[in-house]
């Protein structure tokens, strides 16, 4: 079956992870990006730039996947 009559047949799109593991997968990248923000934090001034990026894109995008799983959790699917 290819991808244009799965289109047209309408199957639905299902979420990769149960609903129901919603607040655990929440509370580990919401704790990740705490700890990844607190890393970001504590760097010092003299450390690489590029260092300080990888720290901080890091802990912005745990936290930003927390978010999105913690209004999933919610019941507000965005």
């Amino acid at each position: 079956m290819t991808a244009h009559d799965e289109w047209m047949a309408g199957t639905p799109l299902g979420a990769p992870l149960p609903t129901s593991s919603y607040p655990l997968v929440t509370f580990l990248t919401i704790a990740s990006g705490l700890f990844a923000a607190g890393q970001f934090v504590i760097l010092d001034s003299k450390t690489p730039l590029l260092q300080q990026i990888k720290a901080a894109l890091l802990a912005s995008v745990l936290l930003g996947f927390g978010a999105i799983f913690a209004s999933n959790a919610a019941g507000v699917y965005v």
